[in-house]
């Protein structure tokens, strides 16, 4: 998967600044992701599948973009910052999860990391709530980064 428009090169000083700002640690493999690419684009519509727990259904979507660590403060739609912060302040999550990228529908992907399912991938489906907690209903898909990358299929149109 080729990715575009990436925001500015991070440094381990950048991301161990955000780690240390929300108290968390990073997954390795998310880490050198970020690394490598800082979020963005991949070029090409890329899938990728899951089974969602509440229709108990298999299910799919489409990564639109990676979210971004901006290293000066934005309002821009991508900045990882200014989303984990919203969705943390709104209660749509726990602290255990983390938006990572999102689908063309308004849905998260989500990084589980602390806990039990630490490295795990999630997606958030937007328009659920869990009715005990207030947070965005999830559904597993992988489990790590690096097998949620590898999951992903570039989706193919004739002409």
């Amino acid at each position: 998967m080729n990715i575009t428009d990436s925001g500015e090169k991070l440094s381990e000083k950048d991301i161990a600044e955000f780690e240390e700002q929300f108290g968390i640690k990073l997954p390795s493999d998310y880490k050198a992701f970020m690394l490598e690419n800082n979020g963005g684009t991949p070029e090409g519509e890329w899938a990728f599948d899951f089974f969602e727990a509440v229709r108990e259904e298999e299910s799919d979507s489409v990564i639109r973009g990676f979210d971004i660590l901006y290293i000066n403060e934005t309002m821009e739609d991508d900045d990882l910052k200014v989303g984990y912060t919203a969705l943390l302040e709104s209660g749509q999550i726990p602290d255990t999860l983390m938006p990572i990228a999102e689908d063309p529908y308004g849905n998260i992907v989500l990084l589980v990391v602390r806990g039990e399912h630490y490295g795990s991938v999630l997606f958030g489906n937007h328009e659920l709530e869990e009715p005990e907690t207030g947070h965005i209903v999830t559904s597993f898909i992988a489990g790590s980064f690096t097998e949620f990358l590898e999951a992903c299929h570039e989706l193919e149109f004739d002409d």
